[in-house]
């Protein structure tokens, strides 16, 4: 499938697919060795990037799956774009465009700003550092602008562990209980470890972790401690598919590959699938790829881009999979659209799923146990989200529903029926299309139901409508 080789992953990460007519897991599409996602770091040495990029497209490239950070991320995505190479990255999001660029890691700016709202925090320290960009950072500080928050916005980008302890302490005389934390796991845990060894891990402390793996995270000092601890879960580790490769994951040898898949891990994972069903696509189109005629030439002045870079990047954006972080999907400049990511909060016994978030429904609270059937007490301040998938007459969209917004997006029998049974009990709720668009069904290997049945037995939705 992938080759991840030493060298590529200590500088510079990169996928080379080429046409291989016998039969691979990719469907006729096969790649110059095994796949391997482990360990991977972007490139440091900007030289060493523009010599592996003259290499991989005087051997033919297709498409690049790299690594990216902020000293290398202009010069690669400003080579890709000029020769018509697409680049598949699971590095933080780019905050410009870039017609070239896909991009697999979702965006945790919505997700996080839903949070504040709910929380109604308006005074709080975000601790970040660059490694990532500033977009976070800029989204925050745009919300505090309109909303008269007041946050004090701290790089700890060069913090030791002096440093980090003398900023708690400094923090906690100005009585900052509040905290937002923006950091790469290995400086996240740092930090976690000085907020424990100054006694800021207990009650009346409220910690936010700004990323997109939360139960990878060793909160056990905290569990103990009584500091609330919130965050957001990208792979969901009921999904059947993610069970599956559980099951194959632990067979590996643990000395190499870590205890489960983290989030970078898990985009590699779909990263490659995505470019595995492009090339499927592209091959049922008969579109030929195999770089005959002007295949580019990086050397030329200016550069001449391969002619076919165009059908690959389509191809690539109109890729629509169930992965190991959920639906991947893309919008025109190459974003994530259409993800859910799940959000936790640490509980006595370890991490407990509070909710969702996507872009359709925002946040989403769950409760912590179901009502009766005839209880409806503690329900009126909640939003019950109904599950169902599109099938006319019964649930469709409106013919303008680009017009509307949450359920008013929506018609038909159940559309109406769920309306006049909310207003004669008086609740509120949303509808939910079911992403797999299925009723249900039962793996028969991981014995997990998918579809309408799988949303509601993971507590996903409160009700559901079978049509």
């Amino acid at each position: 499938m992938c080759s991840f080789d030493h060298e590529s992953l200590n500088d510079f990460s990169s996928v080379r697919l080429s046409l291989d007519e016998r039969t691979s897991p990719l469907g006729g599409w096969k790649s110059a060795g095994t796949t391997r996602c482990s360990s991977q770091q972007p490139v440091k040495n900007l030289s060493k990037v523009k010599k592996r990029q003259r290499e991989d497209y005087s051997r033919g490239v297709f498409a690049i799956f790299g690594l990216y950070d902020k000293r290398s991320v202009h010069t690669l995505t400003s080579f890709c774009s000029a020769l018509h190479i697409s680049l598949i990255t699971p590095s933080f999001p780019t905050e410009g465009e870039s017609q070239f660029t896909l991009q697999l890691r979702p965006s945790i700016r919505g997700a996080l700003l839903s949070l504040l709202d709910h929380y109604d925090w308006n005074k709080f320290v975000f601790l970040y550092d660059t490694d990532r960009g500033y977009a976070i950072l800029q989204s925050i500080m745009e919300k505090a602008g309109q909303n008269n928050w007041q946050v004090s916005a701290i790089c700890v980008e060069s913090f030791n562990d002096a440093s980090y302890r003398r900023l708690l302490e400094d923090l906690d005389r100005r009585q900052e209980k509040k905290f937002v934390i923006d950091l790469e796991a290995e400086r996240l845990q740092n930090m976690l470890e000085q907020i424990v060894s100054v006694g800021k891990h207990v009650k009346g402390y409220h910690y936010i972790m700004a990323n997109l793996g939360f139960k990878d995270i060793n909160l056990e000092r905290f569990m103990h401690g009584g500091a609330n601890v919130t965050g957001f879960q990208l792979v969901d580790f009921s999904n059947p598919m993610v069970i599956k490769l559980m099951q194959r994951w632990n067979k590996l040898d643990q000395r190499e590959y870590p205890p489960a898949p983290t989030p970078p891990q898990a985009l590699t994972y779909d990263g490659v699938m995505v470019m595995a069903e492009a090339f499927r696509n592209l091959r049922r189109q008969k579109v030929d790829i195999s770089r005959r005629g002007n295949a580019g030439d990086c050397l030329a002045n200016p550069a001449a881009p391969w002619n076919q870079g165009i059908d690959m990047e389509r191809t690539l954006k109109q890729v629509r999979l169930q992965g190991l972080t959920g639906n991947v999907q893309f919008d025109h400049y190459g974003r994530r659209v259409n993800y859910t990511m799940d959000v936790f909060e640490l509980k006595n016994n370890g991490p407990r799923r509070i909710g969702y978030w996507n872009d359709a429904d925002k946040l989403v609270l769950i409760q912590d146990s179901p009502l009766h059937p005839n209880d409806t007490s503690g329900i009126e301040n909640r939003t019950v989200v109904v599950t169902t998938i599109m099938e006319g007459p019964y649930v469709m969209l409106k013919k303008n529903w680009e017009m509307y917004e949450g359920n008013d997006q929506y018609e038909g029998y159940c559309v109406d029926l769920a309306s006049e049974i909310a207003k004669h009990i008086g609740i509120r709720y949303k509808i939910s299309i079911v992403p797999d668009g299925k009723y249900g069904a039962r793996d028969p290997e991981t014995k997990i139901w998918n579809g309408m049945v799988g949303s509601w037995c993971t507590g996903k939705r409160k009700s559901l409508w079978p049509h």
